[in-house]
């Protein structure tokens, strides 16, 4: 009896290991934390819309530089091509060497 009860705690012990790393898991790039989509302000959101007409941004990723967020977007263009842009939260674009 005694080893089926060490038996369900090395279980326990084993799911909550994998919970754990599921949960801590968070992709940074260059510095930039993974967001939704959703929470680019919308600035940036319009300014896709208008110099990027029909690209579907895949990833968004955010950062503190210089006292203001910064913006990297990961979009898949209407021809299929993927690009990666920064932004600030103005929807100004940024050159890569100012991020």
């Amino acid at each position: 009896m005694l080893f089926s009860a060490q038996n369900l705690t090395a279980q326990e012990v084993a799911q909550t290991q994998v919970e754990v790393e599921e949960t801590v898991v968070q992709r940074t790039q260059d510095d930039f934390t993974q967001i939704e989509v959703q929470e680019l302000p919308a600035a940036v959101q319009q300014a896709v819309e208008r110099d990027y007409a029909g690209a579907t941004i895949a990833e968004a990723y955010v950062k503190e530089h210089e006292g203001a967020q910064k913006f990297k977007l990961k979009l898949t263009t209407a021809d299929g091509e993927e690009q990666e842009l920064y932004a600030d939260a103005e929807g100004n674009w940024i050159d890569k060497d100012k991020k």
